[in-house]
């Protein structure tokens, strides 16, 4: 019995789910507007709507023109086209003020003078909020949304007015057809959009990675004796980003990376957002100022780029074998590393850049002339910026207190030769090199000889080393 009644019941709700999913199709071809009522005749309620066929009908004639001041396509997931359109003059603020829009389009290729009811594609109007002299709507079509290739259309956007509204509400004719505007749109799939900006950032990327194989032979040829077999290719070492942001003495330099990171995203969405609207599109003062603090950033970073050590300390490590000549390995650590510490100030700039660039990506590809990012954020990425590189131009305890250590290991060595039989001076020169072995550990990590130093003798010296050929 139970099987019965769900039988039953089911049977009865099967109508009204069909006559629900037909009424989506049946009301995508109508449009909430009514053809206008002749003047000249006697009052009649009007119907209110319009099936496409009478629209298409009613396009071919002519009619008073919309006055369109700016049209802007975004690149949202839906094709959506913003117009700001101007009262006519021949409309009571009143009328206009309750106007209702309808929006319809059709293939560009179509003759405006022969269109069918199978030629047009209702779009949905999202509700404005006019004033007495101008407003602004968006046309959504999401029907366009089908095929791989880019195609054009024609918008016409609809005023519909009840003239009687203002003036007797009891002969109120429903909603006239009363002035419309063209305006072209192009349309590009989503994924096909994506997929243009996407391949940009990677072709960027990639042609990145090959210039940086070029420049860094010698450091790959390092690392293959370090890796042995496995080392990656040299193609496959230089598509390390580390690799492509790293400065002349193999540092992965923050400010390179993030100079870096804002442009292949922003090529990447540069790119969609052209594919998307067939045209270039405008930059935000967001983007700009991302642009200026990260370009700003990474210019004054050079400026205070250097080696920690002073020259004759460093000729004296690399001359007695204490520090490996062969080229650095830049590594990720080196983003928010300094002089063998943790960073706090390289950390928050790192950060808060990560967080710009996927608010870029997420919200500037739907409309890129309109990004915008908190101007707190913008202020805090500055300040990062700037203490960042006052951090690099000011000199840091750890490189002050190692190059004080080395210059006494040096100057016992030079007192040790000048008289050997001075065992205050060699008795110091052992001192020095004991302590000098912590901070030579905790700034050149891997590259520092532990061995080397702890069999140093003073007047030791290594041979050059000889590149292969």
């Amino acid at each position: 019995m139970a099987l019965s009644l769900v039988c039953a019941l089911s049977a009865a709700l099967l109508p009204a789910r069909a006559a629900l999913a037909q009424a989506p199709a049946r009301e995508s071809r109508i449009v909430q507007c009514s053809v206008p009522a002749s003047r000249d005749g006697p009052w009649q309620t009007g119907s209110g709507f319009m099936v496409l066929g009478d629209v298409a009908q009613h396009l071919t004639t002519s009619a008073p023109a919309l006055p369109l001041q700016a049209v802007r396509q975004t690149s949202k997931a839906v094709p959506t086209l913003e117009l700001t359109l101007s009262r006519p003059s021949w409309l009571t603020p009143l009328e206009w003020r309750n106007a209702w829009f309808e929006a319809v389009v059709y293939p560009a290729d179509r003759s405006p003078v022969a269109l069918r009811e199978a030629d047009l594609t209702r779009g949905t109007v999202l509700p404005p909020t006019p004033n007495d002299d101008a407003t602004t709507v968006s046309a959504v079509f999401p029907a366009l949304e089908a095929g791989w290739r880019p195609s054009y259309w024609e918008v016409v956007l609809l005023l519909c007015v009840d003239p009687a509204e203002s003036l007797n509400p009891l002969r109120a004719n429903g909603r006239e057809l009363r002035a419309y505007a063209r305006q072209p749109m192009f349309v590009s799939k989503l994924r096909t959009s994506a997929s243009a900006g996407l391949a940009t950032s990677l072709l960027a990327y990639l042609l990145l990675a090959f210039a940086a194989m070029q420049i860094h032979q010698r450091q790959y040829a390092h690392s293959r004796k370090l890796l042995g077999s496995g080392a990656p290719s040299a193609y496959g070492y230089a598509l390390r980003p580390t690799v492509i942001a790293q400065d002349s003495f193999g540092y992965c330099s923050l400010s390179r990376f993030q100079v870096l990171l804002f442009t292949l995203v922003l090529a990447g969405v540069y790119a969609y957002v052209m594919a998307r609207t067939g045209e270039l599109p405008n930059l935000s003062n967001s983007v700009l100022t991302l642009l200026g603090v990260t370009l700003t950033g990474s210019t004054l970073a050079r400026l205070t780029e250097g080696s920690v050590m002073q020259t004759q300390n460093r000729m004296w490590l690399f001359g007695t074998g204490v520090l490996d000549p062969a080229p650095r390995l830049p590594r990720w650590t080196d983003l928010v590393e300094s002089d063998g510490e943790i960073d706090v100030t390289r950390v928050q700039a790192l950060l808060f850049s990560l967080f710009a660039a996927v608010a870029l990506v997420v919200t500037g590809t739907g409309d890129l002339a309109n990004f915008e990012i908190p101007d707190q954020l913008v202020t805090l990425i500055g300040i990062s910026q700037a203490v960042y590189v006052a951090g690099r131009a000011l000199p840091r305890d750890s490189a002050k207190r190692l190059n004080e250590e080395v210059a006494a290991i040096r100057d016992a060595e030079a007192r040790v030769l000048a008289n050997p039989a001075d065992a205050t001076a060699l008795k110091d020169f052992e001192t020095a090199r004991n302590a000098v072995a912590a901070s030579l550990r905790d700034v050149f990590s891997e590259r520092f000889q532990d061995v080397r130093l702890r069999t140093l003798r003073p007047g030791d010296r290594v041979p050059p080393a000889v590149e292969p050929t």
